[in-house]
């Protein structure tokens, strides 16, 4: 589970104007990146097929739905962390008879974990909040919950609630299998190895993926594995992509996407 930020009113108000849940698309800068928060030790940064930068994702179901509207050709821009400011919370929680989250002078600022624009107009517009299913047994999440749904309706927004349970499981089993390869400690050498693995599997458009990989490996003396595992790592950081709605085990190489192959300042980010 997340845990909640405490900030001054000052603090927030110097947040806002640094610029944080401003902007479309590229410029669009979030309420929280992951170095500034304790999670549930499961944070990710990946590069958006849809946005054109990196995102910042709070949990591993965060990165799951995230993974399943990126693709979402419908979907015009995602932005994560979305903040809402204070005063409308702080009314909306007074009207509602709800205790607003507040440590002595420092408050919680309420953040939607998507929002979703489906046109580039705030008339369609869906914050999604995700939860575990069993977070939703404890009475302070309720309450939170209630407090950013009413504050969505008050901006003209829809709200959705999931869980892992709205997960379909060949999507679900895509991600573990995206995640169970990544290398935490990888450097910007992956972008020339990704760029190299993706020059030669992509002539090769009718053969499995796992085989084509296996090949690579052959070719370039490697050991066994290892090209996949450097797939794996492409699609986590999303420098290689492919239809999420696919089982893993049956993709062929005419299924993978080149996304991007760019970094700076040892971060990631997509071109062009």
């Amino acid at each position: 589970m997340k845990k909640l930020q405490w900030l001054t009113r000052e603090e927030i108000d110097k947040r806002f104007a640094s610029g944080r849940g401003m902007g479309r698309k590229s410029e669009y800068q979030p309420w929280i990146y992951i170095q500034e928060i304790s999670s549930d030790g499961t944070s990710y940064r990946a590069l958006s097929h849809r946005t054109g930068r990196v995102v910042h994702l709070l949990s591993k179901l965060e990165y799951l739905a995230f993974s399943l509207y990126d693709w979402n050709e419908s979907i015009y821009d995602i932005r994560e962390q979305y903040p809402f400011a204070l005063e409308t919370t702080l009314e909306v929680a007074d009207k509602a008879g709800i205790k607003h989250p507040q440590k002595g002078n420092k408050y919680h600022v309420f953040t939607t974990d998507l929002l979703l624009d489906f046109d580039g107009l705030e008339s369609n517009q869906i914050a999604i909040q995700v939860k575990y299913n069993d977070e939703l047994m404890d009475k302070n999440v309720i309450a939170k919950l209630e407090i950013e749904r009413r504050s969505c309706l008050a901006k003209g927004m829809q709200w959705k609630l999931i869980t892992e349970l709205d997960i379909p499981h060949v999507q679900q089993a895509n991600i573990d299998w995206i995640l169970g390869g990544k290398d935490l400690h990888i450097g910007e050498s992956i972008q020339m190895q990704v760029y190299d693995l993706w020059e030669e599997i992509k002539r090769f458009p009718d053969i499995k993926l796992a085989k084509a990989c296996s090949d690579y490996d052959k070719r370039h003396g490697l050991p066994l594995g290892e090209a996949l595992k450097l797939a794996r790592n492409a699609f986590s950081y999303r420098l290689l992509a492919f239809d999420i709605h696919k089982p893993y085990q049956y993709l062929i190489c005419s299924d993978i996407h080149s996304v991007s192959f760019g970094f700076d300042s040892g971060d990631l980010y997509a071109v062009g």
